[in-house]
Formats: C-alpha cells, sequence, structure tokens
C-alpha cells in the first residue's frame, strides 16, 4: 500500500518534469527563431553587400564601355538602381551636345545579377533604333533605310568604314543642309575614304567645323561585322549596311569635363578594361591586340582615324561640301541655340 504523501510526491514531481519540458520547449523555439533571425538577417546583409558590389562593377563597365562606343554621348549624372534579390536592373539615361546644348538622347535598362543566381526583377530588354521608310533612297535603289532615336525622333548617324563594299549606296546627307536653317545646330557623322592620322584629320578639316569624336579603325574580322557582300539562299549578293553608333563603332572624343580630344585616352580606356576584365573583356580585348599588332603595346601612332562626327551650324557645316576625303556624310542630332 502506497503512503498517501508518495502520491502527492509522485504528481509534484510529474508536475516539475512537465514544467522543465515546457521551460526547454520554449527555449529551444526562442533559440530557433532566435537563430533564424540571425541567419535571416546575416543573408540579407550579404545579399545587400553582394548586390552593391554587382551593382557598382555594372555601372563601372557600362561607364567605361560607353566612352569608346558611343559617338558624342554621355551618361547622365545619377540613375536609378531597381533591386529585387541578388539582380537588378540599371536605368541610365544618356544626352548628346551639340554647340553646348544638351539632347536627351537614350534610356538604357541594363540588368545585373550575382553569378550563379537568377534574375529575380525579371529581365528587361534595350530598345532598338526605329527604321524609316524613305521613299527617296528606294529611288535611288538603297537596300536599307534610315535610322531614327527611339525617345525623340531624332536621326541615328550611320558610319561607312573605308574600302567596305556598299553596292555605292552611301548617304551624303551635306546637301541637306542648305534645306535647313542656317542657325540651326547640327551633328553629322563624316566616313573617310580612307583611314588618316589623327593630325591629318585635325589639319583637314574646315574651319567652323568642330569635330567631337573620331571614329578608330578597330576592325580585325570584317566578315564578324558584316563588312563583305555574301550571297543568300537565292544566290542573290547582299551588301554590307553602315554601321550605327549603337554597335561596332569604337573611338574618342570630347568629354563633358574635356573638350580636348585625345587618341591616348582611347588606349588608356581600352587598358583599364582589359585589367578591369568585366562585362566587356572580351572586346577590349580583341581591340587591344588589333592596334598592336606584334608590338608589346599599342602607341597613339597606331591609332588610324576612319570618320569624325562634327558639329555647327547648319551653314558652317556647308564648308564640306566637296571635301574630296569625305566618301559619307550623314545627318545626327539638330537643335536650336534657343
Amino acid at each position: 500500500m502506497t503512503a498517501p504523501w508518495e502520491g502527492q510526491e509522485d504528481q509534484e514531481l510529474a508536475a516539475t518534469i512537465k514544467k522543465a519540458r515546457r521551460r526547454t520547449l520554449i527555449r529551444n523555439i526562442l533559440i530557433s527563431l532566435a537563430v533564424s533571425l540571425i541567419t535571416l538577417v546575416a543573408i540579407f546583409i550579404g545579399a545587400a553587400h553582394l548586390i552593391d558590389y554587382e551593382s557598382s562593377e555594372t555601372m563601372f563597365d557600362e561607364y567605361g564601355y560607353m566612352t569608346i562606343s558611343s559617338p558624342n554621348e554621355f551618361l547622365q549624372n545619377g540613375h536609378k538602381d531597381r533591386r529585387g534579390f541578388l539582380s537588378g536592373v540599371l536605368e541610365l539615361d544618356t544626352y548628346k551636345i551639340v554647340e553646348g546644348i544638351p539632347i536627351p538622347w537614350r534610356e538604357k535598362w541594363i540588368n545585373y545579377h550575382v553569378p550563379g543566381f537568377p534574375f529575380t526583377t525579371g529581365v528587361h530588354g534595350g530598345t532598338t533604333s526605329l527604321e524609316g521608310n524613305d521613299p527617296a533612297l528606294k529611288t535611288q535603289g538603297f537596300e536599307y533605310n534610315r535610322r531614327y532615336n527611339p525617345d525623340n525622333g531624332q536621326r541615328e548617324m550611320l558610319f561607312y568604314v573605308p574600302g567596305a563594299d556598299y553596292n555605292g549606296k552611301v548617304l551624303n546627307d551635306i546637301p541637306a543642309l542648305w534645306q535647313i536653317e542656317s542657325g540651326k545646330l547640327v551633328e553629322m557623322a563624316l566616313s573617310f575614304d580612307k583611314n588618316y592620322s589623327f593630325a591629318e584629320v585635325k589639319a583637314m578639316l574646315p574651319a567652323g567645323v568642330r569635330p567631337v569624336w573620331y571614329w578608330v579603325d578597330t576592325y580585325d574580322d570584317w566578315k564578324d561585322f558584316g563588312l563583305e557582300p555574301e550571297k543568300n539562299g537565292d544566290g542573290v549578293i547582299v551588301y554590307p549596311q553602315p554601321l550605327m553608333s549603337t554597335y561596332g563603332v569604337y573611338g574618342f572624343g570630347v568629354r563633358p569635363y574635356s573638350d580636348k580630344p585625345d587618341p591616348a585616352n582611347f588606349i588608356g580606356s581600352v587598358k583599364v578594361g582589359l585589367q578591369h576584365k568585366g562585362k566587356y573583356y572580351s572586346e577590349y580585348k580583341r581591340i587591344y591586340n588589333y592596334l598592336k599588332k606584334d608590338k608589346p603595346e599599342p602607341g597613339t601612332g597606331d591609332i588610324r582615324i576612319l570618320g569624325v562626327v562634327v558639329t555647327g551650324t547648319a551653314k558652317r557645316l556647308q564648308s564640306l561640301n566637296g571635301q574630296p576625303y569625305i566618301r559619307g556624310a550623314a545627318l545626327g542630332a539638330v537643335a536650336d541655340r534657343y
């Protein structure tokens, strides 16, 4: 027979054990919550650092590449950075300067993400140029149309590589300067008949014509750039089309903080791109190797100029008419002084 006090002791012991178990459970839950919270905070802090790094790297890549690949086009100060988890989208705005007048030009969307992780912000594509159906060009047998900026409707400049066979269909917009109000401010891309040195180009341009960007020969493989005629499936010869400022055109020019173009800046920008080993590394490497040929490194004497972007009033640019070194001339942005 069990004494009454022994039953009471058993109940108290059971209650104590139950209470201890409850405390242990609560403690374990709190510890788990604390560990989970700390882990989540650590993950988000780590993710923030990673995405900060990728954003900065992407911005550095785009800014550096624009310095050699965007004729008379510059990044505006400030940008939007839309971020998700380990990915984001940079929204960049660019502008042109024509005789001191800024012209809003393009909105660029650049996707970035931490390598190995998917995009969580969605993938945003860039805008392409608009193609205008020009009856005058069709009448003359041109196989391509003019291109226009999708954001403001202005003309996109076109570039013709010296020696490339365009089947005689090369734009010459110089006569159009007489149809533009004489005081209008005009941007124009000039494509030369052959390559020239930087000094030669500076010496041969007429007074009153301001060169703002020099187009550099970087074409190591004409086939890759579509610069050779090819037969299509029907045996018809398809001739090259002019290059646009949005692809495959490289050079150097004035900058918002410097109005003195220097070929050394081009080589310097390519070297920085090589050292950084970012998004455009392979293109920097291709350009660098093409310029230096069999030398240890390229020099300014290896820079050959295929064309130039000039600005001035419509009247002043009329002095380009009849210049023997101009193979093609394509209008770009046009602005009012006031």
